[in-house]
């Protein structure tokens, strides 16, 4: 291929960023443009490297697309069975017995993923995602794939090229995404846990509106390797179940440094050292400490060891986002001040700088298009190779299939490369500056609450409705999701009460979700808190 290289395709590539090779320069640029490219082929033709899986001892049995009548949310993309052949792991590990769920963009070997589109449709891991491996060693049953949003990039569940998936109290309504499958399929009780995806509240949003328990742990807490990414510096995974122990459960098992995501920051421990979440929490549920803080000697004069009420600060800004349905919050707000009943310090809370992380996310996602291209950042993790061949090159067919809502982001992208190229560090920049006020706010308070999301889940518009109609109906969705997804704190979703619609029926109960924000490795804090909230109250009934 190089050999064919010529003058002119020289200068094309020198007219894409607007200039042209000099003359006198033509002859050394082209044999040095072609010695680069038989590097780049050299490289192509190499067999790839990806940790190979363990399918001797974890078979993959039983894989079938459900059929229409034994998928009446639309929640199942591909069911299978995954478990050890290790009889003693299969009764005595930590996730014995557990039914777990993944979201389809994370890897399992000889199983397909989708990743909710039909931009491809015939590709099949050939690797296992760090966390399904992590699962399948403490002796889970992985029992399949739940559909997700179109590329992920969305937060309502109508996006999935095989269909929208219904909300469990109302099918014809959104059960939020893009982690939908799996919020719904733990509500229902076809998966004990799922471990879901969050890039912009996509764990967070489908835990809201059906009413489950959603972690989008510290970034870089969960390894992301083997999991199809979005944009690399705000991917999470995190466990999405019934209850907050579960929760607790499955995150200790999924956390901890693996050596290949290099996203896991300082800070990160080893699986080893990973806390056991379940049973501090016990600990803390038998000594009745589960709304006390340790002092530290710099913060009293008092003897080490001395305790204090956990501080929750209503974060005033969450409850003001744009298009927030005032019931809700005050939904939350009724919930959050019923900490004081169980022995918590509630106070209110500012940060400006909260109502510009719907901005900053949204300009974010505009500047790292790169994904849709093929392009990567140099950080060194595992990379989807295969998949990327699948995807690339963009012709119009494929472009035609997009969600809307991914395409424009493709465009959009496109635009921000060419005309604002000092764009995406700004942006960066300004994510650091908002990390920072919130950072600021923790020294004040142990934890930030605010409504997860501004309304209960919506009725569904058809897939191929105007984007600007889909647009109009998401926007301000995120708006207390996704600045914790640029600034990686912990955020934890809890179901914290129930409301009709605005629009009625008035005998339609909707789930809304209290939103726990925590400084970086806060997991646990956030877990007590929650664990002592619903251990007291049914928020059904509230």
């Amino acid at each position: 291929m190089s050999t064919n290289i010529l003058a002119n395709d020289l200068q094309d590539l020198a007219a894409k960023i607007h200039i042209h090779v000099p003359e006198r320069l033509e002859t050394g640029y082209l044999e040095m443009l072609k010695s680069g490219v038989e590097a780049m082929e050299k490289v192509l033709d190499m067999d790839d490297f990806i940790p190979v899986p363990d399918t001797e001892h974890f078979p993959r049995l039983d894989i079938i697309r459900p059929k229409e009548n034994e998928n009446p949310y639309n929640a199942w993309a591909t069911k299978a069975t995954v478990q050890t052949t290790d009889e003693r792991l299969r009764t005595s590990g930590l996730l014995a017995g557990k039914r777990v769920v993944l979201k389809d963009n994370i890897c399992l070997a000889d199983v397909p993923c989708e990743f909710g589109t039909d931009v491809f449709s015939d590709w099949v891991p050939k690797t296992d995602a760090t966390v399904v491996t992590r699962v399948l060693e403490a002796g889970g049953i992985i029992i399949g794939k739940a559909t997700c949003e179109n590329f992920c990039a969305y937060g309502v569940s109508n996006t999935a090229a095989h269909g929208p998936v219904g909300n469990p109290y109302d099918k014809t309504r959104t059960s939020g995404g893009s982690s939908s499958g799996c919020g719904v399929l733990v509500s229902i009780g076809e998966a004990d846990m799922a471990i879901g995806g969050d890039q912009g509240g996509s764990i967070r949003i489908p835990a809201s509106h059906v009413g489950i328990v959603g972690l989008k742990p510290t970034f870089g807490l969960v390894p992301y390797t083997g999991i199809i990414s979005n944009e690399i510096s705000v991917d999470h995974a995190g466990p999405m179940t019934r209850d907050v122990m579960s929760n607790a459960e499955l995150l200790h098992i999924i956390a901890g440094v693996d050596g290949i995501d290099d996203r896991q920051i300082a800070g990160t421990p080893f699986p080893g050292s990973v806390p056991d979440y379940p049973a501090l929490l016990s600990a803390a549920q038998k000594a009745r400490t589960m709304l006390t803080v340790n002092v530290s000697p710099s913060q009293t004069t008092d003897t080490f060891g001395t305790t204090r009420k956990l501080r929750i600060g209503i974060l005033k800004e969450g409850e003001s986002i744009i298009n927030m349905d005032p019931r809700v919050a005050a939904c939350v707000r009724t919930a959050t001040e019923r900490y004081t009943e169980l022995g918590a310090e509630v106070v209110e809370v500012s940060v400006p700088e909260h109502s510009l992380g719907l901005l900053l996310g949204r300009v974010h996602r505009f500047t790292t298009s790169n994904n849709l291209l093929g392009r990567t950042s140099g950080t060194r993790q595992l990379y989807l190779t295969d998949l990327t061949e699948k995807m690339l090159p963009w012709d119009q067919e494929k472009f035609e299939k997009l969600f809307s809502i991914s395409a424009v982001f493709l465009l959009q992208g496109l635009y921000a490369d060419e005309h604002f190229p000092q764009l995406h560090g700004k942006t960066h920049n300004l994510i650091r500056k908002l990390k920072f006020a919130y950072d600021k706010a923790f020294k004040e308070v142990d934890v930030l609450v605010m409504p997860t999301l501004p309304w209960v889940a919506k009725p569904l518009l058809p897939r191929d409705a105007p984007v600007t109609d889909h647009f109009k109906d998401s926007f301000g969705l995120t708006g207390n999701t996704q600045p914790f997804n640029l600034t990686g704190h912990p955020a934890l979703s809890i179901p914290c009460g129930m409301l009709p619609p605005p629009e009625g029926p008035e005998s339609l109960r909707l789930p809304v979700g209290l939103q726990l924000v925590g400084p970086y490795h806060g997991e646990l804090t956030l877990y007590k808190a929650a664990l002592a909230w619903s251990d007291r109250y049914n928020w059904k009934e509230l």
